[in-house]
């Protein structure tokens, strides 16, 4: 006898039914056993074994591959879309703000290195004094 029909003796003594249904077909439909042992088993006719299956499918595997709500889930991404656009638009004016206020101090520093003509700006690759 199979070991995966063994196991689903084991659900059919222990489990509920519903979880016993479940197992059966999740065996079934991973092809560990066949119809016409289960038929022979467990008393499961085939008939009753495709209405389990269609049953399985539709209210355990296809609201895994197709969301419910459709219109929602579009609406959603595209509020996601709308919410990151405005995040972009902030972060280019915040951009935009601070490269104005670099150019800023850029200008206070040469104006102050030429009205007390004092060196303020490094070279670029210069070294700090060793002690």
């Amino acid at each position: 006898m199979n070991t995966h029909l063994n196991d689903l003796l084991g659900y059919k003594k222990k489990k509920t039914r519903h979880l016993f249904r479940w197992k059966v077909v999740e065996a079934y439909r991973a092809e560990r056993v066949q119809a016409s042992e289960l038929e022979e088993t467990l008393g499961i006719p085939m008939r009753e074994l495709r209405r389990l299956n269609r049953n399985y499918f539709r209210l355990r595997l296809l609201p895994l591959l197709q969301p419910k709500n459709r219109r929602k889930t579009m609406k959603r991404d595209a509020d996601y879309v709308k919410t990151l656009e405005r995040k972009l638009a902030d972060m280019e004016k915040e951009n935009q703000f601070l490269r104005l206020q670099a150019e800023a101090y850029q200008t206070v520093i040469q104006i102050a290195e030429e009205q007390f003509n004092i060196p303020i700006v490094k070279k670029p690759g210069a070294r700090r004094p060793k002690n």
